[in-house]
């Protein structure tokens, strides 16, 4: 995965295939948070579910993230100028 930064609110989907799982961020505020969640759902028949994900979303441990595979990234609260850079390490 390439080098991602985003505002708040704005989730980073990872790979959670990848070995050795390795994630690190840089928060320039607000919280960062993870979540275990499938960020693309399909339904029983392998479509996308019209209107989702719901995601939900736990305090991030530190950076870096290893051997602890979740599916996405996101940072919240803070000011709007807030960032969160997001590198992903690891081979398939």
């Amino acid at each position: 995965m390439r080098q991602v930064t985003v505002g708040n609110n704005v989730p980073v989907p990872v790979d959670q295939y990848v070995t050795p799982f390795n994630v690190s961020y840089v928060a320039s505020g607000g919280t960062v948070q993870i979540s275990y969640s499938d960020p693309f759902p399909l339904n029983a028949q392998g479509y996308p579910i019209p209107g989702a994900p719901t995601l939900t979303w736990v305090s991030a441990p530190a950076s870096p993230i290893v051997n602890q595979p979740f599916r996405a990234i996101q940072i919240t609260g803070g000011s709007g100028t807030d960032t969160l850079t997001v590198i992903q390490a690891g081979v398939r």
